[in-house]
């Protein structure tokens, strides 16, 4: 968490729980938005919601297995076709998103019709959409609440 020292003017009353609950509540939109850039060029896309657990908190869940299953990443693994059959698959392939990256774009199936008896997956590497977001807004909230203190005496 952020570290930082609010600078009040003097002389001037100011109910800061309402100015830290509205910035919360403005920054958790922000942040929520960002989750949502992550996802906005695929065709199912999971729930993001904000909850307030508490008047001084926030949190922003995206509920989805896929979405967890890229943010965290994956092991290489072995996919067998069920019952014995045969797996079809296109390729070349190209991702939607990229690791470390608050981006989504359009990605590709590819145009070759694959056909094997299994094949070993390399794994995916890790997106960190949570860590490289929570990074971003860390970064900047110090300002954002002086801003939102100077607006609320002016």
């Amino acid at each position: 968490m952020a570290n930082s020292t609010a600078i009040l003017p003097k002389g001037k009353r100011l109910d800061m729980r309402k100015v830290i609950q509205n910035t919360l509540t403005a920054q958790a939109k922000a942040i929520k938005a960002d989750f949502g850039v992550t996802v906005q060029t695929w065709d199912h896309k999971p729930k993001i919601a904000i909850s307030t657990p508490s008047p001084y908190e926030r949190a922003i869940v995206v509920e989805g297995d896929i979405y967890a299953m890229l943010n965290e990443g994956t092991r290489a693994h072995d996919i067998k076709p069920k019952r014995g059959g045969v797996l079809r698959f296109q390729g070349p392939f190209r991702a939607k998103t990229l690791p470390n990256e608050i981006a989504s774009q359009g990605g590709q199936k590819g145009n070759v019709t694959v056909w094997s008896r299994g094949v070993h997956h390399p794994g995916t590497k890790a997106r960190n959409w949570d860590r490289v977001i929570a990074k971003k807004w860390q970064e900047r909230i110090g300002d954002i609440f002086q801003r939102a203190i100077d607006a609320a005496v002016h």
